[in-house]
């Protein structure tokens, strides 16, 4: 992957959160799976004007696999990155290679289920033959080398800013497009932090829930992932916190201390240890309940 030219024009806070994250942008590209069938094939008690058939050409869970892997990328993306618009993902310098380092996973284990469907892909033909009969047409199914093509899987790095070369087109071009970039980076800066602070209120919230008896006395089940997770925002936190927000770092401090030394299974067993962690978050998420804005739209989760 190309290094990240940093490049950037802004006003403070868009200009410290330029300087701190670059863009992933991502590309998968996947063989279509259906097409449309013409109405004079189909006979309906309709007005065929009013209706849309398609069919399903190939019958394979190596393909889906496949699909399934993609949105398995994209959630781990959407969880990692920060809110900006859709489709790009704001990352802090911080977890470049990181992030790097599990999308090369990523991509070698897409090339395996590929290589499995592409295997497949004769026998998947014939068998498509046999089930959509009148409905088969074999220019739906290309050769397997141009099927091959359709499987992409690439990202690029890319600073934000405006680039300086629209400044010697038009001077007054070049001071829009760096008022804008200002302005959208700026109302990022704020949606980081609130959804930062949102994404913990509701971790910190859940797990002190989790840790609450039921009415009859008895511990209400603990799974692994409600701790997990919170270990693993709290784990990348520095990375994160792009807008240097100092209260959510208290908190984040507060909470490490908290979970520091234990595990999920002492919490769930030792009763001591459950009620020190649920007064500990309890406190916790009082002080993140008068923290969070309810002004900024929800982009970005950290549970999927």
């Amino acid at each position: 992957m190309a290094t990240p030219q940093m490049i950037f024009d802004l006003s403070t806070p868009g200009q410290d959160l330029a300087a701190k994250t670059v863009f992933v942008k991502l590309r998968l590209g996947l063989l279509g799976n259906s097409r449309k069938v013409s109405s004079a094939q189909v006979e309906v008690d309709a007005d065929k004007d009013s209706i849309r058939v398609t069919k399903h050409l190939l019958d394979s869970w190596e393909l889906e696999a496949i699909r399934r892997l993609d949105g398995e990328v994209r959630r781990y993306l959407y969880s990692t990155c920060l809110p900006f618009e859709p489709g790009i993902h704001l990352l802090p310098i911080g977890l470049i290679e990181t992030v790097d380092a599990r999308l090369r996973e990523f991509q070698a284990d897409r090339q395996e289920l590929v290589a499995a469907f592409l295997d497949a892909y004769p026998r998947l033909c014939q068998e498509a033959a046999g089930r959509l009969r009148t409905l088969y047409n074999p220019l739906d199914y290309p050769p397997v080398e141009e099927v091959r093509a359709e499987f992409t899987c690439s990202w690029q790095y890319i600073s934000y800013g405006v680039p300086h070369q629209l400044r010697e087109v038009s001077e007054r071009m070049f001071q829009e497009e760096r008022e804008k970039a200002a302005e959208r980076m700026s109302e990022a800066y704020t949606e980081v932090q609130q959804v930062l602070r949102e994404a913990m209120a509701e971790m910190v919230s859940h797990l002190r829930d989790r840790l609450t008896d039921q009415p009859d006395g008895t511990p209400q089940r603990l799974r692994e992932s409600t701790v997990l997770k919170l270990r693993e925002f709290l784990d990348t936190f520095d990375f994160r916190n792009v807008t240097d927000d100092q209260e959510l770092k208290e908190q984040v401090e507060r909470a490490r201390a908290l979970l520091t030394g234990t595990t999920t299974d002492a919490i769930r067993n030792t009763a001591e240890l459950r009620g020190r962690v649920r007064e500990g978050m309890a406190d916790i998420a009082q002080h993140l309940a008068t923290m969070v804005s309810d002004r900024v739209g929800r982009k970005f989760r950290f549970e999927e």
